[in-house]
């Protein structure tokens, strides 16, 4: 976004709900002029709509029935009136009516326009906003539990608590720079001031200690069933998802591509935990080219495996796949499949170390789930935990923060019997650094390149 050609008197409009079809479609203008934009699509341009209440109401062009909801500022979403209208979901009508808005006065909103003028006016910070993008680019439980942190202004509340606290002392000792001829001003000691940094700093470290970074929900451990065609691979994942996920039939070569699906497994301690569930084509001799390029990206997927299901089906005479064909660095796991059907003399499915399992009477399968848990350890993203989860700017921003503050006790630590504070100017900088840093989380003190960045990253709507 380029806030310096952001005018926020502008009415702006946009189409808000997700692309394609629909039953409904919403389109949303914010401004000053909101009512009168939205009025001159309806064929009642003066119709009275009431505030916060769905009303029906009569297009002009093409004529039909809609729904028609007014937000009246400051206490709408924007802090401006904002209007929305809900329409059959068809892009093309969506499109037209859109451009009606926009040929009666409002302008085209830019990505992410509506929030920020929300958070220009006030209703969100600057890291409730990254949670809102977050949760409009959301693709798993872990990522909505992590985003709706920052919606609610955990990380914001945090921040303008040091902020407060650090500013105040800043200015006790600012005091003994500027005010040093004056009788009635006493600047604070360095013992006093020490003790107060060591406690915010404590804050900081605490934070830091018992959060989580954003790129252990980004990426969630990998777990590929692997094996031969028609060894099961499929049935199975769609019985761990508890839902028909990938298409499965006795014809060999069923799966064709890698399937990525987001799975939720309790741990014994039913604390719920979140992977990355992935089917791919079945191990064999690829007979043509197009086989080949689908042999190579099942091979890919199992190079990115934190752990390998190798499904075997003893009911027949196949040969399993060799456990030396898979990667060394990723954890294996042998799963005897299809335990409803009598297996093969030949395959012995108790051999130490395996898992029978049917998923078509689901034996086994719960002992399977404790399993993948147990393999991966601390790889799973734990998706209760009700610790924040800190983008890269949040942690560069908080890291630089303490950096300040060891800084500035380093220089108080031999001189804490002293009376007055000495090399006040560099314990002021120090200081000065950290305040920065931690009022640039929430916004209030971030350079204009930062808060372009964050919005630059959402949709148009939003």
């Amino acid at each position: 976004m380029n806030l310096n050609a952001h005018r926020c008197g502008d009415a702006i409009a946009a189409v808000s709900s997700t692309p394609g079809r629909s039953h409904r479609g919403l389109i949303r203008v914010s401004g000053d002029d909101a009512r009168h934009i939205m009025g001159a699509l309806l064929e009642q341009p003066s119709q009275t709509i009431p505030a916060r209440r769905l009303t029906r109401v009569e297009l002009k062009a093409p004529s039909m029935p809609a729904l028609m909801t007014v937000f009246e500022g400051p206490g709408s979403y924007t802090g401006q009136d904002v209007v929305e209208l809900w329409a059959p979901g068809n892009a093309a009508l969506l499109d037209r009516l859109l451009h009606q808005m926009l040929d009666a006065g409002a302008r085209l909103a830019e990505p992410g326009e509506f929030t920020f003028r929300a958070f220009l006016a006030g209703k969100l910070d600057l890291t409730q906003a990254e949670g809102v993008a977050a949760t409009i680019s959301a693709t798993s439980d872990s990522q909505l539990k992590a985003a709706k942190h920052l919606c609610d202004g955990e990380l914001g509340r945090f921040a303008r608590e040091l902020v407060d606290d650090l500013g105040s002392h800043l200015a006790m000792v600012e005091a003994g720079i500027d005010f040093t001829d004056q009788e009635d001003v006493v600047p604070i000691g360095p013992g006093e001031l020490d003790e107060h940094l060591a406690r915010i700093q404590a804050r900081l470290d605490d934070l830091l200690t018992h959060s989580r970074s954003w790129a252990q929900v980004d990426a969630l451990p990998w777990v590929v069933l692997v094996g031969a065609p028609s060894s099961g691979k499929s049935t199975l994942f769609n019985a761990l998802l508890k839902r028909q996920r990938a298409v499965i039939h006795p014809i060999a070569g069923t799966t064709r591509d890698v399937l990525c699906e987001p799975m939720t497994i309790c741990s014994g301690k039913g604390v719920p935990s979140e992977l990355m569930l992935v089917d791919i084509a079945g191990l064999d001799d690829p007979a043509s080219v197009l086989d080949k390029q689908i042999q190579a990206a099942a091979r890919r997927a199992i190079d990115r495996a934190d752990l390998v299901l190798r499904v075997i089906d003893p009911t027949t005479h196949r040969a399993p796949q060799p456990a030396a064909d898979l990667p060394q660095a990723s954890a294996v796991l042998t799963v005897h499949a299809k335990a409803d059907l009598p297996p093969n003399a030949s395959v012995d499915p108790t051999d130490p170390g395996t898992l029978i399992v049917s998923a078509t009477t689901g034996q086994g399968l719960d002992a399977l789930r404790t399993a993948i848990i147990e393999r991966l350890g601390e790889r799973v993203v734990n998706v209760s935990a009700d610790m924040l989860t800190l983008q890269p700017r949040h942690e560069s921003a908080l890291n630089s923060a303490g950096s300040h503050l060891k800084q500035a006790r380093s220089l108080l630590s031999d001189q804490r019997d002293a009376r007055q504070l000495i090399d006040v100017e560099l314990i002021a900088c120090h200081l000065r650094g950290a305040l920065d840093d931690l009022a640039g989380l929430g916004g209030q003190l971030t350079p204009d390149d930062v808060i372009g960045r964050v919005f630059a990253t959402f949709c148009v709507g939003k």
